[in-house]
Order: C-alpha cells, then sequence, then structure tokens
C-alpha cells in the first residue's frame, strides 16, 4: 500500500509542470584607468583580496540597507543575491533571485548605485585623510621638510579631484 503511494506520488511530481526561479544578473568589470604620474599619490586596494572584498560587499547587509534606503521600500527576504568573478576576467556576476524580475532587477541596479556610491566615499575618505595627516604634520616637522610635505599636499589634492572615476562599471554582453 505504501509503495502504491510513493508511486502516485512520484508520478503527480513528475506531471508537475517545472518552475524556474525569478531572478535577474548584473555584470561589473573593473573600470580602466589613466595611470597618474608614477611619483603621484593613488588610491589603490590591497590587490590579493580585491575581488573577495569586492563579492563581500556586494553581498553584504549592509548595501542591502542602503539599497532599501535609496528604493524606499523594503526588499522581500526572499530576494537571495550571489555573486562570484567570471573566471579569468576582472568581471563579477551578481545574481538576484527568489522575487519577481521586476524587483530583482530594480534591487540590482541600485545595488550598483550604491556599490559605486560607497567606493566613491572610501576613496573620497582616504585622500582626505591623507590631506588632514599631512596638514597636522605640517604643523611639527622641521623647516628643511616643510616645502617636500607641501609639494606632496599638493599632489594629494590634486589626484583626489582627478581619481573621480568609479572603479567598476557595469557591462552588457
Amino acid at each position: 500500500m505504501r509503495f502504491a503511494s510513493l508511486l502516485s506520488l512520484i508520478a503527480a511530481l513528475a506531471l508537475q509542470p517545472w518552475t524556474q526561479a525569478s531572478g535577474s544578473e548584473l555584470r561589473v568589470a573593473v573600470a580602466p584607468r589613466i595611470t597618474l604620474p608614477k611619483d603621484s599619490p593613488a588610491f589603490t586596494e590591497d590587490s590579493a583580496s580585491f575581488y573577495g572584498t569586492n563579492i563581500a560587499l556586494l553581498v553584504s547587509k549592509f548595501l542591502r540597507a542602503r539599497v532599501e534606503a535609496q528604493l524606499r521600500k523594503p526588499i522581500p527576504s526572499s530576494l537571495r543575491v550571489e555573486a562570484n568573478r567570471v573566471p579569468n576576467t576582472t568581471i563579477i556576476a551578481v545574481v538576484a533571485s527568489g522575487v519577481e524580475d521586476s524587483v530583482a532587477s530594480a534591487f540590482l541596479s541600485a545595488l550598483f548605485d550604491q556599490f559605486n556610491q560607497f567606493k566613491h566615499e572610501q576613496k573620497a575618505k582616504y585622500y582626505r585623510d591623507a590631506i588632514a595627516t599631512v596638514d597636522s604634520a605640517l604643523t611639527y616637522i622641521p623647516p628643511e621638510y616643510v616645502q617636500r610635505l607641501q609639494l606632496y599636499r599638493e599632489q594629494l589634492v590634486l589626484a583626489s579631484v582627478l581619481d573621480v572615476k568609479p572603479d567598476f562599471e557595469r557591462v552588457e554582453y
């Protein structure tokens, strides 16, 4: 009797139409950039964990909260986000699933905005902190080093003005 019930259950499942989870995909790539002069200060990240760090950010609760704030509505808890580096490329594929395509697509678009905004804030903070450190040092260093440090400060200010391009760009292919 149990065997017959099991067979009928298997037959019923086999006849069910397969449904695929809704979702959307975003691909981001490291944006090309013009290298500043060799002796100029420039914002850089640790290359050994560059992709891991950015993937962790893309799937973080931190950015999810920023996306909710941007969209001005809560993100369904069923929305799942996965990010992986496409092998042998500078591309990170981000997939949002578990919700309607329109919700996933809106989420990913806002996620990209917030990710780039956060990276911009990080870069701006780095330059502000470096300039503030130089300003502080100028108050106590020996006079023979003041001119060199003032030159370095000018280079930092110039780099902060020129280094505004986002680190990542959206890739459509």
